[in-house]
């Protein structure tokens, strides 16, 4: 198993209280547990300590935070070294089971990535007894290479027989070692004789946010949503936001939802009542003609669910007339929870749409859907 948090804090003389968070890609039973006992250890985390659920390659690091990473298992270890070396922030690692699995190039800092290529390729000599030490070496270099000042220290063996501890800090004179982050493409370039391949996007997978800030070290990793480090009162909001079980299972359902959306929406082209046919039903005394309008067909689906769905209608685009006079007019319906403010799935949005579909014709006499 394998687990990272970081811990923030301002390097100011008034000394703010620290911020924590842990990231793991699955919440661990543990993880309230975890909680509980570091509140009775430092009170006052009490409102400051997240458990979010995600991976670590979602981080955006930032120098006011300190990854840490306790038996990061595998290429963990390697993503937290590439994350803090190209970005120049404090680290402290206690590595674990050290691999050779191709996967470590594409995680690999390129600030040490042809020493990674002499362990991960090298096929002479079989097994490596001492891969442990070449790599942890290596990922020592990597921080070494990026400027960063770097201490080997080793914890007591009664507590793990991992217990090499890796802990870095930007060097007093980094402003002079260039730190030019690459670009996704030169990222995404495959490190091995393999050809690349770029896999569609299945179901259950998040697209990529266009707008997201620069992340390490793969941007295939940024789906959906990032976890911010800077410990800045925004960004502890938007950490808390996200943290716990709770916001992880809604996160899931909308992975799994049609189009990645939470809140299912539709578009519906309505043919429009001519004006003689709406001047009709007043003359005859219809009291039950209803005024085709953005708000009248939201109470139409909200009116069949008793509360339990929000429905928001706004028009696309302008009223369009043929050139037979005839009017159609374009609505974006939204389909929301209004229960729990949870996901609404997509198969109940369409369902409803359809009831909307059917009714329009009986309720607004003259309109016809397209």
């Amino acid at each position: 198993s394998s687990s990272s948090s970081s811990s923030s804090s301002s390097r100011s003389t008034s000394s703010p209280p620290l911020t924590v968070f842990c990231l793991d890609k699955v919440m661990p039973r543990s993880a309230e547990k975890i909680h509980s006992a570091m509140v009775r250890q430092w009170p006052h985390l009490e409102q400051r300590f997240d458990y979010v659920e995600g991976r670590l390659e979602q981080l955006v690091p930032h120098s006011s935070c300190l990854l840490a990473g306790v038996h990061a298992c595998g290429i963990l270890s390697d993503v937290l070294v590439a994350t803090a070396a190209e970005h120049a922030v404090p680290l402290s690692l206690v590595p674990c089971c050290h691999s050779r699995h191709p996967k470590v190039l594409e995680v690999a800092s390129p600030f040490a990535n042809d020493l990674y290529e002499d362990i991960i390729l090298n096929t002479k000599g079989g097994n490596m007894p001492d891969l442990a030490d070449r790599l942890d070496g290596v990922r020592i270099k990597a921080l070494e290479n990026a400027g960063m000042d770097v201490k080997e220290v080793f914890l007591p063996s009664i507590f793990t027989g991992k217990n090499r501890l890796i802990v870095s800090f930007p060097n007093t004179d980094m402003d002079r070692i260039q730190h030019t982050p690459k670009t996704r493409d030169e990222y995404n370039k495959p490190k091995t004789k393999q050809s690349a391949t770029t896999s569609p996007m299945r179901k259950g997978q998040m697209p990529p946010l266009d707008d997201a800030p620069s992340i390490m070290p793969k941007s295939r990793f940024l789906k959906g949503f990032y976890v911010p480090c800077e410990d800045t009162e925004h960004n502890r909001r938007l950490v808390s936001d996200m943290s716990g079980r709770a916001a992880a299972n809604t996160r899931k359902e909308v992975m799994h939802n049609r189009n990645h959306k939470k809140s299912p929406e539709f578009d519906l082209s309505l043919w429009l009542p001519d004006d003689d046919e709406d001047d009709d039903d007043e003359d005859d005394g219809n009291a039950a003609a209803v005024e085709l309008s953005e708000d009248s067909l939201s109470r139409i689906v909200e009116s069949k669910h008793d509360g339990g769905v929000k429905c928001s209608v706004s028009s696309v685009g302008e009223v369009y007339v043929n050139p037979s006079g005839r009017r159609s007019q374009t609505f974006r319906i939204r389909y929301e929870n209004a229960e729990d403010g949870g996901v609404l799935p997509f198969e109940d949005a369409k369902a409803m749409h359809g009831e909307l579909y059917d009714a329009i014709p009986e309720v607004f006499p003259g309109a016809e859907c397209r």
